[in-house]
């Protein structure tokens, strides 16, 4: 498998854990397809939402190949990734109306594969550390809520 292929498989499957962690009940959610940075603003029913949260949570493996089999992924790789980004929305959407995320546009300083699950702001990337010989896995969400 592919550097590309585990990225995507990776999206594939954060895609309905990441629907059953955010069950919202207070707010609606709206995903913006379009690329975008921090604190970049996006309109919704004449609600100008600020999208100025970020979260980043990276994991190092030293052989990510023995995390990918199907009975390991989603406990070693998909949960340890999406949970605190979950846990942060949950926390800053409760008493709110609207939970907006965007895709996040690309950097000059990414590098290795990258990934976005689809209908979520959530980016995932999959590149080596030069120093510790690991390779990272790091998943970045942009938000914001109203």
């Amino acid at each position: 498998m592919t550097a590309q292929e585990t990225v995507d498989r990776f999206a594939l499957l954060a895609r309905p854990r990441l629907d059953t962690l955010l069950r919202l009940s207070t707010a609606t959610h709206v995903f913006d397809p379009t690329p975008g940075a921090l604190n970049s603003t996006f309109t919704h029913a004449g609600v100008a939402i600020p999208l100025n949260q970020w979260r980043r949570g990276i994991q190092p493996y030293k052989d990510l190949a023995c995390f990918i089999t199907d009975e390991r992924i989603m406990p070693s790789v998909i949960d340890p990734g999406l949970l605190p980004i979950a846990k942060a929305i949950a926390h800053d959407v409760r008493g709110r109306r609207f939970l907006t995320t965007r895709r996040i546009a690309a950097k000059k300083s990414d590098r290795g594969v990258v990934g976005h699950v689809d209908g979520y702001g959530v980016r995932i990337l999959v590149y080596p550390d030069e120093d510790t010989g690991d390779t990272i896995v790091a998943w970045e969400c942009l938000y914001g809520v109203a």
